[in-house]
């Protein structure tokens, strides 16, 4: 039977006017039948093209019980397919069903009974290990890693986000067809072999966070700030959960999100866009299309109370003021991050009252940070502990600077100032081919590349009184969380 492509194929063009001339970006789009999307953005030139692919799922699309589930899946995708990563895949998969069923065994007697048998299970952790040294004459360490490299490919890398997961190399022009068809291997064949030992990898990764002084109270914060939400949990997820994720549990979470129509593949360099047409169509075209998943349900639940926490450790005293605000594309958002700007660096309302004027702080910063469900508004400082000073003595300061704002609103001037920051850190991002294949990709997933454009213009609309505006509606104490910290030595 003959596959039936519904071929579609749009060329956009999406104008920056920069102070030197005009900067243009020629992207072409091509979807697939089977619902993966292509962006391309041909730069005549260097003979190398970027190829990022990027699929709509991270933490939020897990669940407490398999926390961190999205980012043991980022490192298992370098572990090898039925084809890559092994010399012999039938003496291969037969080990590792033994060592699956033993494995099902151990979690049994662990997690489903109060007081498992330790004997017995110490009798199968030894089996497994037997099996695990045996399987280990049949794995090619590191053959997709070596595979680009020996085709002149550089920057292989992988990032999950709370939204994303990006897979990332860079290639000379003529070969791209590697990439195409790694990558639909990868996407179709991922096979999860030194699942156990790789799972051990990221619980170190975890151990080592939770050493980084502070990282601990973050992630409390973090937690009640977004209670009842899935940007609950940090991407690595909680240490039980960790020990307690199967191999059932990636293929499962494979299978539901690693499909092509939940992923766009972005490519930025010197190629022909009908040959990367051609090749996609040829490699990814015969991979079925998968469910349709449904968005996130509860983004965050209303807050109706004011929040506070103290924690103390050997990390430097501060305080943080935390606001709830809305997702990216809410109009709101363009104000919120114009204020932030506004607020921070050394020109900043911020550091001019608690650095310069009243010599308080040792340090201070604001951040906007609307994400694809939620957003928040951070305000945070560190008090001049030479001089007594505690954590406490800044909030009165802090929430003075952002009443001022309530009342007053911003200067002309501290307003075009910080549209001009926005837009030159836009245009600089996309100076380099990573840095477009990167925003693009991205934004394509949530609101569509087009939202980059539109966010901008939206952001030079904002008026003085927008700003005041959102800071009344949203620096309300109701809506608040102050995390306080304190350095304690020996904790």
């Amino acid at each position: 039977m003959k596959r039936c492509f519904i071929i579609l194929s749009v060329v956009l063009f999406l104008v920056i006017l920069v102070h030197a001339g005009d900067f243009q970006l020629d992207v072409k789009e091509h979807q697939l039948a089977n619902g993966l999307k292509l962006l391309m953005v041909p730069r005549p030139g260097v003979p190398r093209v970027v190829c990022h692919i990027y699929y709509k799922v991270g933490s939020i699309n897990e669940r407490p019980g398999i926390t961190g589930l999205a980012h043991v899946h980022e490192h298992m995708m370098f572990k090898g397919t039925r084809i890559m990563g092994v010399t012999d895949y039938e003496a291969d998969h037969a080990l590792n069903q033994k060592i699956d069923e033993l494995m099902r065994k151990i979690y049994r007697e662990k997690y489903w009974k109060k007081n498992g048998d330790a004997q017995q299970i110490a009798v199968w952790e030894k089996e497994v290990e037997q099996l695990l040294k045996e399987e280990k004459k049949y794995i090619i360490k590191d053959h997709l890693w070596e595979t680009y490299m020996k085709h002149g490919g550089t920057g292989l890398n992988a990032s999950t986000s709370d939204e994303v997961t990006g897979y990332y190399v860079t290639l000379p022009s003529n070969k791209v067809e590697l990439q195409m068809m790694l990558e639909a291997d990868r996407m179709m064949n991922a096979y999860f072999r030194e699942f156990y030992s790789e799972k051990d990898v990221v619980m170190e990764e975890r151990r080592l966070s939770e050493n980084s002084p502070g990282y601990l109270f973050n992630e409390q914060v973090r937690a009640a700030f977004f209670i009842g939400s899935p940007y609950h949990w940090n991407v690595i997820g909680w240490m039980d959960d960790l020990k307690k994720m199967t191999k059932e549990d990636l293929v499962d979470f494979h299978n539901r999100y690693y499909v092509p129509n939940n992923a766009v593949a972005v490519y930025v360099g010197d190629f022909d866009p009908q040959m990367i047409i051609s090749l996609a169509e040829k490699y990814f075209g015969p991979i079925p299309r998968g469910q349709e998943i449904e968005p996130i349900r509860t983004p965050v639940p209303a807050q109706n109370c004011e929040k506070r926490i103290y924690g103390e450790g050997p990390a430097p005293p501060q305080i943080a003021l935390w606001f709830h605000i809305p997702p990216e594309g809410d109009p709101d958002t363009y104000s919120l991050s114009l204020l932030a700007s506004i607020l921070s660096g050394d020109t900043g309302r911020l550091y001019k009252s608690l650095i310069k004027e009243k010599d308080m702080a040792s340090m201070v910063s604001a951040f906007s940070r609307p994400q694809w469900y939620a957003g928040s508004f951070v305000v945070n400082a560190r008090p001049k502990t030479e001089k007594g000073l505690k954590p406490d003595d800044l909030e009165a300061s802090l929430w003075e600077e952002l009443e001022k704002v309530k009342k007053e609103g911003v200067t002309a001037e501290e307003l075009q100032k910080a549209k001009n920051r926005y837009e030159a850190s836009f245009i600089m991002s996309l100076q380099s081919p990573t840095g477009i294949a990167s925003r693009f990709g991205r934004a394509e997933l949530n609101r569509g590349w087009r939202s980059l454009q539109a966010d901008l213009e939206a952001l030079k609309k904002v008026t003085s009184d927008d700003i005041k505006a959102v800071a009344t509606k949203y620096f309300v104490q109701n809506n608040s969380l102050t995390a306080i910290y304190y350095r304690r030595f020996g904790r």
